[in-house]
């Protein structure tokens, strides 16, 4: 579970092993971090600016439960983290990165659910105000009495009757419904058959949750809770559909603010619903660096290049570890505009690099690595004929691959026009073209 604290002050990097460090692609930026970048005017949506409106208008006993949407590696973490920063004032925010605490290939309700029950109650005890232990108490007893006779629950009885845990003293919720967390995160036949059970008691799982998540509001002074579910546009979509779009009234029913984070074909391909039928929705777009008829990313148009440089000053001494223009240029043109990519090529540039400084080469070598694992995803997955179909057309159509490179950022979208090109690097490829 993350928590949103100031991030300390952090010098530019002027060599390349803190290059390695400051451009680490997996860190979302915390609130306050120097690092950030606004790229909103590249973006050309106004996501964040809609979200934080409408939670800070949000009523009296009204929820708002969102989805955030935007391409992997657009920058959401960032974005929604600063988007708690800002509403502060009104929110107290939990953020739960859904792949580190829960399992990283597959969740269903009873996970989410778990966890998020879990995450409020440890914020709360952190914050130095617990929740009241009758409550936790009959949560914990009706938990307990619901999975005992499974085969996990039975011999997690019979380790703290031979003592297993000694006399350690155990926050709530750390004995029995902590270890149910820990079950749920990796593939088992216990796992299996706990979650089979629970399946009998939607109802009483959502009041549970909901029961924490009331006394949980009650000691925040005003402020209401908000709660961020970050990563699960990792997961595979119809997985995703199955939790939040068929199974949107289980979530819904939560007694908290929400912000989801849906792969993006749940937005462009409905399955089972619309999202946006289900949730406030809000799509951010990748940094647009070129105009829709040019078929050069380093044909530089508005100010994308400018902002994703601003993004880099921010991290790197420029002047001293890329000291060359053109070789920036070429960075942020072959990232397409996602800033993921350009840190990442960053990164694996310093660790190239033979000299003091980055220059020409080590980029060329950290793009080549790139493109050829690139070209082999293509070639084992047969997705060329609907990638050149996308850079002709600027469009995506019916054809299933089309949401398959985009969740694989090969495809990425632009701009308030809403118009669609392949990766740069992608368009590179001596395949690509017939």
């Amino acid at each position: 579970m993350s928590q949103l604290v100031a991030a300390p002050e952090r010098p530019l990097a002027r060599t390349l092993r803190e290059i390695v460090h400051n451009c680490d692609k997996d860190v979302p930026l915390a609130s306050g971090d120097p690092r950030w970048q606004d790229l909103s005017a590249g973006r050309g949506d106004r996501a964040t600016k809609m979200l934080v409106r409408d939670l800070e208008a949000r009523q009296e006993g009204q929820f708002i439960h969102a989805a955030f949407v935007s391409h992997r590696g657009a920058g959401k973490s960032t974005e929604i983290r600063r988007v708690a920063s800002q509403v502060e004032a009104a929110y107290h925010t939990v953020i739960i990165e859904a792949t580190i605490e829960m399992d990283p290939l597959q969740i269903e309700a009873e996970d989410l659910l778990l966890n998020i029950a879990l995450a409020v109650e440890a914020e709360m005890r952190r914050l130095g105000t617990p929740l009241s232990s009758d409550l936790l108490g009959r949560v914990e007893k009706w938990f307990a009495e619901v999975v005992r006779s499974t085969q996990w629950a039975q011999g997690y009885s019979a380790e703290i009757a031979a003592g297993a845990e000694g006399k350690i003293e155990v926050p709530f919720l750390g004995s029995l419904f902590a270890q149910a967390k820990a079950l749920m995160k990796h593939e088992s036949d216990y796992r299996t058959e706990v979650k089979q059970i629970l399946k009998k008691y939607p109802g009483s799982l959502i009041q549970s949750v909901n029961d924490v998540l009331d006394a949980a509001q009650a000691t925040l002074g005003g402020r209401a809770l908000l709660v961020v579910v970050d990563n699960l546009d990792r997961y595979e979509p119809a997985s995703m559909d199955e939790l939040l779009v068929a199974g949107a009234d289980r979530i819904r029913s939560l007694r908290c603010n929400l912000i989801l984070t849906p792969p993006i074909s749940l937005l462009l391909q409905p399955r089972s619903a619309q999202l946006d039928d289900r949730y406030a929705c809000y799509d951010m777009f990748t940094v647009r660096l070129k105009d829709r008829k040019s078929e050069r990313y380093d044909e530089f148009d508005g100010p994308g290049r400018d902002l994703l440089e601003q993004a880099l000053a921010r991290r790197i001494d420029l002047d001293l570890m890329i000291p060359e223009r053109e070789v920036r240029d070429r960075l942020i043109a072959a990232s397409g505009g996602g800033i993921r990519e350009l840190l990442d090529l960053v990164s694996m540039a310093a660790r190239f690099a033979d000299g003091p400084a980055i220059g020409e080469a080590d980029v060329e070598h950290a793009i080549a690595r790139r493109k050829q694992r690139l070209r082999d995803q293509i070639n084992i997955n047969g997705w060329w004929a609907v990638l050149r179909d996308i850079a002709e057309t600027k469009q995506i159509t019916d054809d299933p691959k089309c949401l398959a490179v985009l969740f694989h950022r090969l495809a990425l979208k632009y701009n308030g026009e809403g118009w669609y090109d392949v990766h740069p690097l992608v368009a590179e490829l001596k395949e690509f073209r017939p």
